[in-house]
């Protein structure tokens, strides 16, 4: 077994991919999508938008919550792709707000959904 040496083997470096900067500061494919999302407000669902998605988050745009000023920090999504009659789910934190939409990054993601984002994305 030969042991690799020094530059032998290649290390991830994004250095010179340079920063995301703005509304868009994902490294992943982020796909445009319009459909609904039940997310779960202190254990109550509430009807939202979803307006993207990528493997490691969605955009939100909430319809109708108890108070739309206060985004809650951490959440539980249930929604179906198009063309699938699974339902996905999903736990996730707020992590951009402004006065439409809701950034969040999934937290804990079951393999199930994952692999379905995942062919959503690459079909898409």
């Amino acid at each position: 077994m030969k042991l690799p040496t020094q530059g032998s083997h290649s290390v991830l470096d994004r250095r010179g991919k340079g920063r995301h900067h703005g509304s868009d500061r994902r490294y992943n494919k982020r796909v445009t999508v319009d459909m609904f999302i039940n997310r779960f407000v202190n254990g109550q669902p509430y009807m939202c938008r979803m307006v993207d998605i990528s493997r490691t988050g969605i955009r939100l745009a909430p319809m109708i919550e108890p108070d739309g000023n206060v985004a809650p920090k951490y959440m539980g999504l249930q929604f179906q792709l198009p063309d699938r009659s699974d339902v996905l789910t999903a736990s996730a934190e707020a992590i951009t707000h402004d006065d439409n939409t809701v950034g969040v990054r999934f937290t804990s993601l079951p393999p199930d959904s994952a692999w379905a984002i995942e062919s959503f994305l690459s079909f898409t």
